[in-house]
C-alpha cells in the first residue's frame, strides 16, 4: 500500500484524538428529537461481539445489492476489508447508554474509513456508511459525513472518496445532497467522450455496476 506522511500521521492518531477533532462528545446528542451517542473505535480494538453487530448491519443492507453485482458475495474477503488494522469506525448508539452495557449494544450506524493515498492524493476513504432502516430519515447519515469531513480537514486530507453500486439508487442520491460528485478516477468519468471514441471504432463502451464519488475538502 501506498502511503505518505500525512498518511503515517493520521494513521498513529488514538480514537480519542479522532474524535476530539470530528468534535464528537461524550455524552449523546439529539437529532429530531431522538437521542444518539457517537464513538470512535479503532478495529483492533472491536470485540468480536462488535465485529458480529456491524456485519450484521452490513449484511441486512447490502447483501441483496452486494450479491448480484460485480463484486459478488465474498464475506471473508468484506470481513477482512472491514477489519482491517487501519480501519477506523464512528459508530453510532441509540439513546444513552450505560457505561456497563455499552459494550454489548448494537450500533445502529456507523463510518468505517481509512486514511490512505491514492493517484498521488491523500485521501480519507470511506468504505461504509451504514445505517439501520429504522433510524434511516434521522439526519445521521448527514452527520457521519460532516463528522468525516471535519477529520479529514484535520489531517490535510484533500477529499473524501467512496465507491456505490449504482443499483444503490437511495446512496446515490443521498450522497449527491451532501456535496459528493462522480470522481476522476471512476471508471466511467467522463463517459460521453468515451462513448464518442467507441461510436468511431465501432466498439461497445465497457459498462460498470458502481461508480467512485469524492467530496472536495477546501
Amino acid at each position: 500500500m501506498v502511503s505518505s506522511k500525512l498518511v503515517r500521521m493520521a494513521n498513529q492518531a488514538s480514537a480519542e484524538e479522532i474524535a476530539s477533532v470530528a468534535e464528537i462528545p461524550n455524552e449523546p446528542i439529539t437529532l429530531n428529537e431522538k437521542s444518539f451517542l457517537f464513538r470512535v473505535v479503532h478495529a483492533p480494538s472491536l470485540s468480536e461481539s462488535d465485529k458480529a453487530n456491524l456485519w450484521k448491519l452490513w449484511e441486512a443492507n447490502m447483501r441483496a445489492m452486494v450479491e448480484p453485482s460485480s463484486f459478488g458475495w465474498h464475506p471473508s474477503k468484506k470481513k477482512k476489508e472491514m477489519f482491517h488494522r487501519n480501519a477506523r469506525y464512528i459508530l453510532v448508539f441509540s439513546g444513552a447508554l450505560h457505561e456497563e452495557n455499552e459494550q454489548s449494544a448494537p450500533p445502529i450506524a456507523y463510518s468505517m474509513f481509512k486514511f490512505d493515498r491514492e493517484a498521488g492524493e491523500d485521501i480519507i476513504y470511506c468504505y461504509e456508511l451504514q445505517v439501520s432502516t429504522p433510524f434511516r430519515s434521522s439526519g445521521l447519515g448527514k452527520v457521519l459525513v460532516e463528522k468525516l469531513a471535519k477529520i479529514g480537514k484535520h489531517w490535510h486530507m484533500s477529499k473524501i472518496v467512496l465507491t456505490v453500486l449504482k443499483s444503490n439508487v437511495a446512496a446515490r442520491s443521498f450522497y449527491a445532497r451532501t456535496g459528493f460528485e462522480v470522481d476522476p478516477g471512476s471508471p466511467e468519468y467522463g463517459s460521453a467522450n468515451s462513448a464518442e471514441d467507441s461510436d468511431d471504432d465501432g466498439s461497445e463502451p465497457e459498462s460498470y455496476d458502481y461508480e467512485i464519488l469524492s467530496k472536495v475538502l477546501s
